[in-house]
């Protein structure tokens, strides 16, 4: 009886490990389609910008920002679910801000 309940726990453990993995996945699915209405978001913005400020917003550097997140989130989707390897992604750049000169 002991050994069926050990068995009973260890498959209700695994089948809830494998569906927090497609959780996971339909997760990172959201963020891509929501990264791509922030990059219209960010479209809009850097249209509207005006360019002879002295200090400007650098849409650039975000949208490079943006798509390295998408990149790295398509690399992991890509991957096998099993075994899940870990990926490096690079770090963002982070300096949004640049002064006319």
């Amino acid at each position: 009886m002991k050994k069926l309940a050990t068995i009973l726990l260890m498959t209700v453990a695994a089948s809830t490990a494998h569906a927090d993995v497609w959780a996971e996945r339909e997760a990172l699915a959201k963020i891509g389609s929501e990264l791509s209405a922030l990059e219209r978001l960010v479209n809009d913005a850097s249209n509207l910008a005006a360019q002879d400020e002295r200090v400007q917003f650098n849409y650039d550097t975000l949208m490079r920002d943006l798509e390295a997140i998408r990149t790295g989130i398509a690399h992991h989707l890509a991957q096998p679910i099993n075994p899940v390897m870990p990926s490096e992604v690079s770090g963002l750049s982070g300096n949004y801000t640049a002064t006319n000169k």
